[in-house]
């Protein structure tokens, strides 16, 4: 008889861990939260448009509106680091906590490059172009793959590093932004590469370049 109330006992004692560990599961679920922020010329105090917004950890890579605007939503909540890269401005960034049903705000100034007239290398040098791309269908999921090339066309100077950002153009009417990087473009040496898009049910119509960048 004592051997069955403590099997019993036991049986209770396992099936209360198993059920608060289902409940704790349940209580942590994920939340999310959005990012509203505008990027302005640190001289001029004007928005600046088709600034590359990317976020560490990773989310949507956007550009700004006309007016220095962007809005990321739906990402899950935390604390995200904001940067923010256009052609002839110093890149920036900035730091923000996203909490559940809320929008963060991310305020960013960005400074023009200071010209510099010994420099080997600008970017009239960088060349980038799309080769080839297409849709790849799979039932309800859609990936468009691009196939690109870079060149670096200066006699003498040497790219340290490099970004292009695509324009994935859809039927639905829904733009998506894509960026790659590189590093190490020699002068005079060309790259090719490609990758792959996930632009969830829609099929692409148009792939652009957006805008490029690059470091000596």
């Amino acid at each position: 008889m004592k051997s069955r109330i403590l099997s019993a006992l036991t049986v209770l004692v396992v099936a209360g861990i198993f059920f608060t560990s289902c409940a704790k599961d349940t209580i942590e679920a994920e939340t999310f939260g959005e990012i509203d922020g505008f990027v302005i010329d640190g001289e001029t105090e004007e928005g600046l448009e088709t600034v590359n917004i990317t976020t560490t950890p990773a989310t949507n890579a956007i550009f700004t509106e006309s007016d220095g605007s962007f809005n990321i939503t739906n990402i899950p909540t935390g604390n995200y680091t904001i940067q923010a890269r256009k052609t002839d401005y110093n890149s920036s960034s900035v730091s923000v906590a996203v909490r559940e049903g809320e929008a963060a705000t991310a305020f960013i100034q960005m400074s023009p490059e200071e010209e510099e007239p010994d420099s080997t290398v600008s970017m009239n040098d960088f060349e980038a172009g799309i080769t080839s791309w297409f849709n790849d269908v799979d039932g309800d999921t859609t990936n468009v793959e691009i196939n690109y090339r870079v060149e670096n066309n200066s006699d003498s100077g040497d790219i340290s590093s490099y970004e292009v950002y695509f324009q994935v153009e859809t039927d639905s009417g829904v733009s998506f932004y894509f960026d790659i990087a590189g590093d190490d473009l020699q002068a005079g040496q060309n790259r090719s590469g490609n990758f792959r898009g996930y632009i969830r049910n829609n099929e692409a119509t148009q792939v652009t370049i957006n805008d490029v960048w690059i470091s000596d």
